[in-house]
């Protein structure tokens, strides 16, 4: 790869952006934190001996965090980050990107497989404004910028999921206070049933349940959300929405 320019800058063209959008994930932590005056690690980036190379990133927060207020700005200010800053990627990659013609085969008769990009509500919408609806057999060939969006957007699903201390946890409990608990329940079971369509989700279903689907309440549960408050919850409400993606990564057989 070091030897071969073109291989070295497609590999950038991914990297980089993608490293960018979990940065501005944490960041957007981080700097809530330093605005509560919360003591709060850096962020930093988990490595990865396989697929894309890292597992994200994360900060850890040393303190326990006051009231619902103050749980809302920081768990929403990552998701909502990392969200904004994709979104340039995600749009210049999908109007970069090129259709290409595949015929799947049944697998007895396959000799190659295909690892196909699931895709969210957001990415269905961006290429057909691009494209307009692709034929049958025709999949989109991600620009490194799209690949990078894709992956963002999967970390901000799921971060976004309502269960557990995940992002969305966070913000669910910032709204509803113990309310919370039994409408996790209920997307854990979801989650657990997802595991039929893409089986990534069991083992996700297995940390939550592993870490707890309980939030730990705040110093001060009395605090209430403000409107303005109340509106970020639902526009991340809406972030999980167009970003999520039913199976992630699709398996298609091929024959060549």
């Amino acid at each position: 790869m070091w030897g071969d320019p073109e291989l070295l800058a497609s590999g950038l063209a991914f990297s980089l952006p993608l490293l960018l959008i979990l940065l501005a994930h944490e960041l957007g932590h981080y700097l809530w934190c330093r605005h509560y005056r919360l003591p709060a690690t850096a962020p930093l980036f988990l490595p990865a001996p396989f697929g894309f190379g890292t597992l994200g990133a994360f900060i850890r927060i040393r303190a326990p965090l006051r009231d619902r207020r103050q749980l809302l700005d920081v768990g929403a200010g990552g998701p909502i980050a990392g969200f904004v800053v994709l979104l340039p990627f995600l749009i210049y990659g999908i109007a970069h990107s090129r259709p290409a013609a595949i015929e799947p085969v049944a697998p007895a008769v396959a000799n190659s497989l295909l690892y196909r990009p699931g895709s969210s509500l957001l990415m269905e919408i961006a290429v057909w404004l691009f494209h307009g609806p692709l034929p049958r057999g025709t999949v989109l060939d991600l620009h490194p910028f799209a690949l990078a969006a894709w992956a963002g957007l999967l970390a901000t699903s799921i971060n976004l999921l309502p269960v557990g201390q995940l992002d969305g946890g966070h913000i669910l409990y910032a709204a509803a206070g113990r309310r919370q608990r039994p409408v996790a329940v209920l997307l854990w079971i979801l989650m657990a049933a997802a595991g039929s369509l893409w089986p990534g989700w069991w083992l996700l279903a297995l940390l939550v349940l592993i870490f707890g689907l309980r939030h730990p309440p705040v110093l001060d549960e009395s605090v209430q959300l403000d409107r303005r408050r109340r509106l970020v919850a639902w526009a991340a409400l809406a972030i999980l929405v167009l970003s999520f993606m039913p199976a992630p990564v699709e398996v298609v057989f091929l024959r060549i």
